[in-house]
């Protein structure tokens, strides 16, 4: 099993590493959320209730232990020290999801320059996709709905250029949604299947075909030695002696008739 990715009694789990944290973050939320272990992170560490110290240290405890369970070795060193819960949770944050001009920039480099390759399912490109809007929504660059479907329309090689017209032309008042795109996408994806199927089927008919037809004008010659032009079974009936079979000049009982 891979370094990133775990089974627990809770489910699957992604461990963090310094590049998944987007994807990290709300898994590692609803685990805590489910294991009722939440509370020291949504009250930002503070007690909401004095009369209860020693369970909220024990509850503190457990949410830190939980948090570094699903933390990868690499990234480990830089909390291993934190005794309070929202503390190690907030250091995580800072280290990948600084909300620096840099990184926001970065992102939306990456965002734009994103394209669909050949040997990408539309799931995996518009789940890379996603990823990079969500990563921008969390350094408070959230992005409209239209401008994504559009980001992702233009992500498009030159070969899915006609969904691309297809699509600008038929949007209601000139506006895209992501769900338009995208179901535009997964049947395009479907229909371009669809079509490699039935050219391969057309192909091996076609060559089927041909050999076929080949086979058949073999035997056609093979079926016309010994006929005549008209069809008929080529015969030979000698004049002399109307033996069929040979002619007369062929004939034994003509030649020895003749002193030959």
């Amino acid at each position: 099993m891979s370094t990133e990715e775990s089974t627990s009694s809770f489910g699957a789990m992604i461990t963090l590493t310094a590049t998944n944290y987007t994807l990290w973050r709300p898994q590692m939320e609803d685990l805590l959320s489910c294991k009722d272990l939440f509370d020291p992170i949504e009250f930002k560490g503070k007690n909401p209730d004095s009369a209860k110290e020693l369970e909220w240290k024990k509850l503190n405890r457990k949410t830190i232990g939980q948090i570094r369970q699903w933390i990868d070795h690499s990234v480990f060193h830089h909390v291993a020290q934190e005794t309070d819960a929202y503390t190690l949770w907030k250091k995580l944050e800072d280290m990948y999801q600084a909300k620096t001009a840099q990184n926001k920039a970065l992102l939306m480099r990456h965002l734009v320059n994103i394209k669909l390759k050949n040997e990408t399912s539309v799931a995996e490109h518009t789940s890379e996709f996603q990823n990079l809007v969500n990563q921008l929504s969390s350094v408070e660059m959230p992005l409209s709905d239209e401008v994504q479907a559009l980001l992702l329309l233009s992500s498009l090689p030159d070969s899915w250029e006609t969904l691309v017209v297809s699509l600008s032309n038929s949007a209601p008042n000139g506006k895209l949604t992501m769900s338009m795109v995208k179901d535009a996408l997964f049947s395009e994806e479907a229909r371009r299947k669809d079509m490699g199927t039935d050219q391969t089927h057309a192909l091996v008919t076609e060559n089927r075909g041909r050999q076929q037809q080949g086979n058949n004008k073999s035997r056609g010659r093979n079926k016309s030695r010994g006929r005549s032009t008209d069809g008929r079974k080529s015969t030979y009936n000698c004049y002399h002696c109307g033996i069929e079979g040979h002619l007369k000049k062929n004939c034994y009982k003509w030649k020895k008739k003749q002193g030959l």
